[in-house]
């Protein structure tokens, strides 16, 4: 995957990053700089030649593959991945929510705000209804300038605050941001346990296979172990920092 192709969850997560807190915000940049960049650029170059460098000391055609395939069931890379785009997901769901919430309650001020105006063009209807038909054309001259005079005001409004205030954790918002946090915190312990279950943290530079159709037990070897032993450090190092970064709200 390239740094393009996380274009779509970039914009995802920068569109509600407005609707964030400050723990959050900074757990976004976190997410940005230092896993999303890195895994776009230096480390997938890193795994891009794992399994043609895989080398075996045998010559049988096909117990190279199957060794391949028990050392690495899967790819370190697309790991990372599945877990960057995984931890992820509560998070873009609760800016969604946020999102209609404060979608809906424009939409009702707004109704609101029309609905107060014309009554009030009503009633001052209603107090000259004895007047003759220029009233009532005069009337309704005044009735178009002040739906105008609101909409000229609707708009400077829609200017000013262009950008939407943090929304208040409370009731409903704050059930669902906790869920988000709850989620993405278990989500964020089980790919790190995971991968420890998987491989470990430590890549070693030589394996021994020992599965059909190799006749005996063969030695297999793995291209630059010491970088991706690196990598794989640095992304579950990077992992629990995001992680400190979410428990907070839950202690």
């Amino acid at each position: 995957m390239s740094r393009a192709d996380w274009s779509f969850l970039e914009h995802l997560l920068e569109e509600g990053q407005e609707y964030s807190t400050g723990v959050g915000r900074v757990w976004l940049t976190v997410l940005f700089l230092f896993r999303m960049l890195v895994l776009g650029t230096a480390a997938e170059s890193a795994w891009d030649d794992e399994q043609v460098d895989f080398v075996c000391n045998t010559k049988q055609p096909g117990c190279t593959a199957v060794c391949y395939d028990k050392a690495f069931p899967i790819s370190h890379y697309r790991y990372f991945v599945l877990q960057v785009i995984f931890v992820s997901t509560p998070t873009i769901f609760y800016f969604g929510y946020v999102a209609m919430g404060a979608a809906k309650e424009k939409k009702k001020k707004e109704e609101d705000e029309e609905e107060r105006t014309v009554e009030g063009g009503g009633g001052e209807g209603r107090e000259r209804g004895g007047v003759k038909k220029n009233g009532e054309k005069k009337r309704e001259v005044r009735k178009g300038d002040e739906i105008e005079e609101l909409e000229e005001e609707k708009r400077g409004r829609k200017e000013v605050t262009a950008l939407p205030e943090v929304p208040k954790l409370k009731g409903r918002l704050l059930c669902a941001y906790a869920a988000s946090i709850l989620l993405k915190v278990l989500l964020e312990v089980g790919f790190i346990v995971g991968l420890w279950c998987l491989y470990g943290f430590v890549i070693p530079a030589r394996f021994e296979c020992v599965r059909d159709p190799c006749p005996h037990t063969v030695d297999c070897f793995v291209s630059r172990p010491t970088e991706k032993t690196i990598f794989t450090i640095y992304t579950q190092a990077i992992a629990g920092v995001s992680l400190l970064l979410s428990t907070p709200f839950l202690a």
